[in-house]
């Protein structure tokens, strides 16, 4: 028979109708529907072509012969990129409409331009406490298909979750709510939906019922069976093997027994047969002798081999790109997956790599561990894959390839010098495997004992050189025997050459304590942060531990540099920044109850979307933000607001303080720049930058005011002539379109310009190009310290250039730890600089390379400002949120850390010790 003339039984992809005779009934049908006509917020999360759409469909037709009115709305049809919040918000609530047939109730364009006094959300919401409701008499589900979406939005959706929510709060007050809920359907988890990851009490998560979707079982799957009975009296078998490939995944079973039906041409006669319980390989005989190996070999000719011209309509090239999606935590999570292929037992834990890999639809929980979903994914994402992606990620895989297999005992291809610094840099904010933490640590360890057996040769020849002196004496005496005539002349020329041996020797052997004692206390520092960061939970006791051994180290340190001022010059500084990271730890895991660390940050929300900018007063104690809302915002140290005004500029790029602390400058997408009071009254409207104005900076003195913008020039006004001033006096042209930014130096003599494609320039006041440096820079930054003479530059790629002020030449380099720097800024004493990347962290370095402190924030870094005294820095927030947070110096990280264990008696005796 030519079953391909006919329609198949089968469908792959796109939701089944309502009355498809091949959908497979689940125990989550039951689930879903049971929950939702309960009036209970239900959610199911899970990877792609699990059968969503079509469990959707379904319940929603269950649903309405009940009599409950049901509405879908799949929200990618809303858009996300370059969708405003007004936009988005407007379109859910236009598909309500629609749904519900309201159109003849209400004019949704007029409604809603009525009241846009309120937030889109606060619309929404109206809507439906004074629209739907009132109107629709039965009971309601909103069905949302396609949650995921919302991750690509280009401003947080949090408020709509947290709206959800308090549709269900409110059935407190107002019964009408108890005939509203929600479905949520999508592929991600309730932690990557929710951004605002601490604000628990307003996600509707952990209210609602997760709805568990898995694959089909044998008993489950008899309506796919009757499909399989045109070809043999052995369907049942044969539905067993499809089973035993596809792991009951929907998408898959549906596909493979189309497959069986189109490919009827290499149906034998199917004996009574099964399978024998152990995976196969491919490559076996192509003479069929019962369901087992028919169904292989179409498994095996039709899906696996050529799969990606096969894939149609895509499944496995989903799965490829989730697999192989280029974020910090792909090597751990190729790690995991390997572990899972070699039948290592991975116990749940909801980690971010699990959470990853389940949602690819590549492993599945069966019981209390975590496997492979079925044999197909097997066959193609197999073991070979995983190691050649693994080795074409890391600039290390032959060396720790080789050294694994020598049972970690070949030392020889650890890592050194510049490779060791390249894989470093490259495993920054990653999370890596176990075996690549082991062979990064042990490389480090081992240039450790290269340093130990420098310091042993320097140790002899420090001995051979007091030896010498020693000799040096010995004969100077013989000497005295025998040339007694020469005796005043002799003793003195004697003495001295004594003396400078002598004198050379002790040098040398101060020096050589020195280093060994840097080492030393620097291993110590690394030790501890590498206890602290090491742990995959917030361990306590490890925390304590990894405590007491920085400050072990930070005591040697403080001994060691007790004449060193300078930052610049302390010979080590891993201690501060283990007591720092750790310090934050701790005060992490305690933020539940009473800490004994005293909070060094404190947050708050100050913009409705991204906060542009932030600057503190250099002669008061507050601080000024701007952000994309068009707001100017005036806060104390506290969070609190002082003052508060519309800019008027569509959005302000930046804001800055005068440096006599008395005005505001802004910078505005409009193409303006305002001067303001410190009460938010406009002073001056400069104009002559056309486009969004990106930069604006004061002169030292105050008289001068650059701004610069995405017209290709900056611009110079002079501020004796406010507030009619409204021309720029000087404009600095022949820029490569984009000017990121303009600076003045800091004595005011020369200001620089760095365009869009990293060129730095050098510009005298009188508009001249006096210079262009050798480098490709993403961010700029002048020390403020009058006695140090320097700016620094930071490239895309985080290397960091030193340069000096006078001769405008490169003095010194060194590699930070950001893969896609943003911006730098030198503290205003000049011995601190901080790097800002796209990884949500601020680093901190002294001027000779070395990172002291390293803060982490739950959003991305806009900018980063130094307070006045270089205590304190405030960090804008892409979501909204202002961090101000401390910078401790050596001292105090000590008598933070000491304090800490005044509440902790077990360690009474070893603190003592250590604090004394």
């Amino acid at each position: 028979m030519d079953y391909t003339t006919k329609p198949s039984y089968y469908q792959v992809g796109g939701s089944l109708t309502n009355n498809a005779p091949n959908y497979v009934k689940r125990q989550a049908d039951d689930d879903l529907y049971n929950g939702l006509k309960a009036g209970e917020f239900c959610y199911v999360l899970n990877s792609r072509q699990m059968g969503k759409s079509s469990l959707q469909v379904r319940t929603i037709q269950r649903l309405r012969n009940e009599g409950i009115a049901c509405a879908a709305i799949d929200i990618s049809e809303i858009g996300n990129r370059g969708v405003t919040p007004e936009q988005w918000y407007a379109g859910l609530l236009r598909i309500l409409e629609n749904n519900f047939n309201l159109s003849d109730i209400v004019n949704v364009r007029t409604w809603w331009r009525d009241r846009n006094f309120l937030t889109p959300v606060q619309r929404l919401s109206e809507f439906i406490e004074t629209v739907l409701l009132p109107n629709i008499s039965s009971n309601i589900v909103i069905f949302i298909d396609e949650i995921d979406s919302i991750l690509a939005l280009d401003f947080p959706a949090d408020d709509f979750l947290a709206l959800i929510r308090s549709c269900y709060n409110k059935r407190a007050n107002n019964s009408e709510f108890d005939r509203l809920t929600w479905a949520l359907l999508g592929v991600a988890s309730p932690t990557d939906l929710c951004r605002e990851k601490n604000a628990t009490s307003n996600t509707p998560f952990n209210i609602g019922k997760a709805i568990e979707l898995t694959g089909f079982d044998e008993t489950e799957a008899q309506p796919l069976a009757a499909g399989l009975a045109e070809l043999t009296d052995s369907s049942q078998e044969v539905l067993r093997e499809v089973l035993y490939w596809t792991g009951g995944q929907p998408f898959l079973t549906q596909k493979l027994c189309k497959l069986l039906l189109e490919n009827a041409d290499l149906i034998p006669d199917l004996p009574q047969g099964g399978h024998g319980g152990t995976a196969p390989t491919f490559g076996g005989k192509d003479t069929i002798q019962n369901p087992q190996e028919w169904v292989e070999k179409v498994v095996r000719l039709k899906i696996v081999e050529n799969w990606e011209s096969q894939d149609i309509p895509e499944h496995l090239s989903t799965i490829r790109d989730r697999l192989f999606k280029e974020n910090q935590r792909i090597v751990r999570r190729l790690g995991l997956y390997q572990q899972i292929l070699e039948q290592t037992e991975s116990v749940p834990d909801g980690s971010a790599e699990q959470m990853e890999l389940r949602l690819s639809g590549l492993i599945v929980k069966r019981g209390e561990k975590l496997t492979i979903s079925n044999p197909i994914y097997q066959a193609v994402f197999n073991q070979g894959l995983i190691e050649e992606k693994l080795q074409k990620l890391s600039p290390y895989s032959e060396a720790i390839k080789v050294w694994l297999n020598s049972s970690c005992e070949d030392d020889s291809q650890l890592l050194r010098g510049d490779d060791l610094q390249s894989a470093l840099v490259w495993a920054a904010g990653k999370s890596l495997r176990n075996e690549d933490f082991q062979f990064l640590t042990a490389s480090q360890k081992v240039i450790l004992s290269d340093q130990n057996q420098l310091l042993h040769l320097a140790t002899l020849e420090t001995k051979k050189a007091v030896g010498d002196a020693e000799k040096a004496l010995i004969e100077a005496d013989s000497a005295k025997q025998k040339a007694k005539q020469w005796i005043g002349i002799g003793s003195a020329v004697l003495a001295a050459s004594l003396l400078a041996a002598i004198g050379f020797s002790t040098l040398a052997y101060q020096r050589f304590k020195l280093a060994q004692a840097s080492i030393e206390i620097e291993q110590n520092g690394s030790d501890a942060l590498l206890l602290a960061v090491s742990q995959k939970t917030e361990n306590s006791e490890a925390l304590s531990e990894a405590l007491l051994r920085a400050i072990a180290s930070g005591k040697k340190l403080k001994t060691l540099v007790e004449t060193k001022h300078k930052l610049e010059q302390y010979p080590a500084t891993r201690p501060l920044l283990a007591l720092q990271i750790i310090l934050d730890k701790i005060s992490a895991t305690q933020q539940t109850k009473a800490s004994s660390v005293p909070p060094t940050k404190i947050n708050w929300k100050a913009h409705k979307g991204a906060v542009t900018s932030v600057s503190f007063s250099p002669n008061r104690q507050i601080l000024a933000t701007a952000g994309i809302d068009d707001r100017v915002r005036i806060w104390n140290f506290s969070g609190q607001k002082i003052a508060e005004w519309k800019a008027l500029q569509q959005s302000v790029n930046m804001v800055n303080f005068s440096p006599n602390g008395k005005f505001l400058a802004t910078a505005g997408r409009d193409s303006t720049v305002k001067i303001w009071n410190l009460s938010g009254k406009n002073i001056s409207t400069l104009k002559g930058i056309k486009g969004s104005v990106t930069s604006i900076t004061f002169s030292p003195e105050g008289k001068l005011l650059a701004a610069a913008g995405i017209d290709s020039y900056a611009a110079i006004w002079d501020l004796s002539k406010l507030p009619q001033l409204v021309s720029p006096s000087l404009k600095l042209p022949g820029h490569n379109g984009l000017v990121r930014s303009v600076n003045f130096s800091p004595n005011g003599d020369f200001i620089t310009t760095l365009d869009g494609k990293s060129t730095v320039r050098l510009w005298n006041l009188s508009g001249k190009l006096k210079k262009t440096l050798p480098v490709q820079a993403i961010g700029l930054s002048f020390t403020p310290a009058e006695h140090q003479y320097r700016f620094a530059t930071v490239t895309l790629n985080g290397k960091v250039g030193l340069w000096n002020l006078s001769e405008k030449e490169l003095v010194k380099e060194f590699q930070t730890l950001h893969f896609d720097a943003k911006s730098i800024s030198f503290s205003p004493d000049g011995e601190r600089l901080a790097t800002v990347g796209i990884d949500k962290t601020v680093r901190l370095w002294n001027l000779a390379g070395r990172q002291v402190a390293q803060f982490e924030f739950e959003e991305n870094v806009v900018s980063v400002s130094w307070s006045g005294e270089g205590k304190q820095i405030a960090v804008a927030g892409s979501n909204g949120t202002v961090w101000l947070r401390q910078v401790e110096g050596l001292e105090e990280l000590l008598k933070q850390s000491c304090n800490f264990f005044t509440t902790q008696p077990k360690y009474f005796t070893r603190v003592s010790t250590i604090c004394k």
